[in-house]
């Protein structure tokens, strides 16, 4: 879709343990840890030789995760389960280290938007929507939302507030929403109308799989893969039309494409509820099979030949840092345009394209002369499916000329 309708004022991420935002909310917990708490196995090498020990070597090399963001909460949970046995109880409780994530997330972002577009004093538009993106959701969440809308002071009553179950490649679908917000709802008449999309990952209700399984459970890859690789995080994105003063991203183009061959992921209906099992041997096939192709067709509306001259960030989706770096290498792009933090951080689902976004407008703004193009190519599940995308910016520089 192409389309110079939108515009991204700002981006911002908060990682469980990670950096100074998010080292108050969690821990990096080292794989080694992860590991000797899910005791997972294999089969012995000889026949008769029964199962044995994974080593956390294995886990490193295989997907290259030194730690795992984990808030306080998640961590006193798996805790919980480590000593207790209860495999049960975090599925049903609350993380209010994830909402005051997203909240602070939010906080920055707005910042970042009304300094940026000289509106902290009033004269801002109108709030058209609140998107949010997460791979769960529970009767809490909405009222969470509405109290961070509240502490960042630009709460609305009655706003469109939408919630999307889906994962790492969310904030394309997100776009559609925007534009629909921002273009054929109440907010078509303010030029300075803009549109909220969070997003959050909470291994809570998952906190259980941590704990030691009988076999078979602790003999598959599959079902210590989750809390193995998967990080805790919040992040907010505030969206807009284009302002004739520029200093803002134009989202340049944007597409959303089913995965028609998904060697992953299945959906059995299991447990009376459908679930979503990653089978963890085909995750690389499927990343490296469709995520060069959002790529290249990113860099194409870039509209630069090889799209590597304009480009200042290409930010691939991180679900794991071994496989980045052989789809960028794949492409030939330039070792300082693709920014990582999988190694630290672990994967962390839809945030993962906000912690991207941040890093690159952050970047952008402290290197002068810095190419005015980014490229997001991500994969992962929507709705219950998995798809792969590409968002495709290009900075305006600003109109205006600074006062001495």
């Amino acid at each position: 879709m192409t389309s110079g309708l939108l515009t991204i004022k700002s981006a911002r991420a908060v990682t469980a343990g990670y950096g100074t935002h998010g080292e108050p909310f969690g821990r990096l917990v080292p794989t080694e840890e992860l590991v000797n708490d899910i005791a997972p196995k294999r089969p012995g090498k000889s026949p008769g030789d029964g199962v044995e020990n994974v080593a956390a070597s294995f886990v490193r090399e295989k997907l290259g995760i030194r730690s795992v963001a984990t808030t306080h909460h998640t961590d006193a949970l798996t805790a919980q389960t480590l000593t207790g046995g209860d495999t049960s109880s975090s599925r049903t409780v609350f993380n209010p280290d994830i909402d005051a994530m997203t909240t602070q997330a939010l906080r920055l972002a707005v910042g970042d938007y009304l300094a940026h577009s000289e509106r902290a004093e009033g004269g801002r538009g109108s709030l058209a929507g609140h998107i949010h993106l997460s791979w769960s959701s529970d009767d809490r969440q909405m009222f969470a939302l509405a109290e961070a809308r509240r502490e960042v002071g630009w709460h609305t009553p009655g706003l469109t507030s939408l919630h999307l179950l889906s994962g790492c490649a969310g904030m394309i679908e997100a776009l559609n929403y925007a534009q629909y917000l921002l273009y054929h709802s109440s907010a078509r008449d303010d030029e300075d109308a803009v549109v909220f999309v969070t997003a959050s990952n909470d291994l809570s209700a998952i906190a259980h799989t941590r704990g030691p399984a009988g076999a078979p459970g602790n003999e598959d890859l599959d079902q210590w893969l989750f809390p193995a690789i998967f990080g805790e995080g919040a992040g907010a994105i505030v969206i807009g039309r284009p302002d004739p003063a520029g200093d803002e991203w134009m989202v340049q183009d944007w597409a959303i494409e089913p995965v028609t061959e998904d060697w992953r992921v299945t959906m059995p209906p299991e447990q009376d509820i459908p679930h979503m099992v990653i089978r963890a041997r085909g995750v690389g096939a499927t990343y490296r099979t469709n995520v060069p192709l959002a790529a290249q067709r990113g860099l194409q509306a870039l509209g630069d030949g090889s799209g590597f001259g304009d480009l200042h960030r290409l930010c691939l989706h991180e679900s794991n840092p071994r496989m980045l770096t052989a789809v960028a290498t794949g492409l030939g792009a330039p070792e300082a345009t693709v920014h990582s933090i999988s190694a630290t951080v672990g994967t962390l689902a839809c945030v993962s394209v906000f912690t991207l976004l941040d890093e690159a407008l952050q970047s952008h703004r402290d290197i002068p002369g810095a190419p005015d193009g980014l490229v997001c190519a991500l994969i992962g599940d929507v709705a219950g499916s998995v798809a792969a995308g590409h968002i495709t910016l290009r900075h305006q520089p600003s109109t205006t000329t600074p006062t001495a």
